[in-house]
């Protein structure tokens, strides 16, 4: 396994000294680097003069239908289409707040690897203090994996398998991090799990390895982020096995905050499929009136079928774009 943990300048026991720990959950919605990742099907994003030459690519693409078998074979993601990717999603984490600066800590799925979050933090939010990073390349067969950028130095970090009946699923597990926050310990668990093309069992199994590790950790502020791809229809439904956790959204729509009706659209719904959860055993406490669903027009299209403002997704092609999810933040007083 593939451990990779970055912590540039500064000593790993730096801490940054602020009042308020702010965060965001976004997925990144394939945020692939040019270069094919070897033992990965990484082939749809990769530059046309690679693909000729990969062993593998024609039989792997043809395995697909319609679109996606035609994006596999002639989508040329090259260096100015993944630039462009990364100025996309900067823009988005600098709109955190009026300042341009980003919250402190970012969590992100469908990241390909380090080498993807390194040039988010170097090129694309450069000098705004993001200076450690944390990916673990997990186990799912395309190569997308979830990772952080913080402000914060990183204590610990360890990767999750999902194994069921003994079997390692082609998935992409869960992302344990711990860091040092003034002196605070967060640990934080990322999550992406299987997608609505899965059984719902595959999701309460990830949901029960998360309540399991959740439970049996110890630090001031314990929550779990990402995309949850759980929809209330599900059945087993795998929020239920969460009991020791409170959702942020839940709880601010309870407060009165008025929110977008969710993070993502899909055939003229939303739904949250991303959400952040905070164990209850958790010293430090979120501020429930600052959690957002962040929505700029920047970030949305109308739909031409509902006329609903939805977000824009990431176009590989045009370069337009930024991702089908919306992005989460929160603020916790430390």
């Amino acid at each position: 396994m593939k451990y990779i943990l970055l912590a540039l300048t500064l000593a790993g026991s730096l801490t940054v000294s602020a009042k308020n720990l702010t965060v965001m959950q976004y997925n990144a919605e394939n945020f692939f680097d040019t270069k094919h990742d070897s033992g990965t099907k990484d082939f749809t994003y990769l530059p046309l003069e690679v693909k000729k030459s990969l062993p593998g690519h024609e039989e792997e693409c043809d395995l697909m239908t319609g679109y996606y078998r035609k994006q596999c074979k002639y989508l040329d993601w090259n260096e100015a289409r993944f630039t462009k990717k990364i100025i996309n999603l900067s823009k988005v984490i600098k709109s955190f707040d009026k300042s341009g600066r980003g919250p402190d800590i970012v969590f992100l799925q469908e990241v390909e690897n380090a080498n993807v979050l390194n040039k988010l933090r170097t090129k694309g939010l450069d000098k705004l203090g993001y200076r450690y990073q944390v990916l673990i390349e997990g186990d799912d067969s395309r190569g997308i994996d979830v990772g952080l950028i913080s402000k914060y130095p990183v204590i610990s970090s360890r990767h999750h398998s999902l194994i069921i009946n003994g079997t390692k699923l082609d998935t992409r597990g869960i992302l344990e991090v711990a860091l040092n926050v003034s002196g605070k310990k967060v640990v934080v668990f990322i999550n992406h799990w299987p997608s609505q093309n899965n059984p719902a069992e595959e999701r309460a199994a990830s949901a029960k390895l998360l309540s399991q590790l959740a439970d049996n950790v110890s630090g001031d502020l314990i929550m779990a982020t990402g995309d949850f791809n759980t929809l209330e229809t599900d059945s087993p439904y795998s929020f239920d096995y969460l009991q020791n956790f409170v959702d942020a959204e839940t709880e601010a729509r309870k407060s009165g905050v008025l929110l977008n009706p969710g993070t993502h659209y899909y055939r003229g719904e939303w739904s949250s499929l991303d959400r952040i959860f905070i164990h209850k055993n958790s010293v430090l406490k979120p501020d429930f009136s600052k959690f957002n669903i962040m929505i700029h027009p920047f970030m949305m299209e109308t739909d031409v079928r509902t006329g609903d403002e939805i977000p824009m997704r990431s176009d590989a092609e045009t370069g337009y774009g930024y991702s089908d999810h919306l992005p989460l933040t929160l603020e916790f007083a430390l």
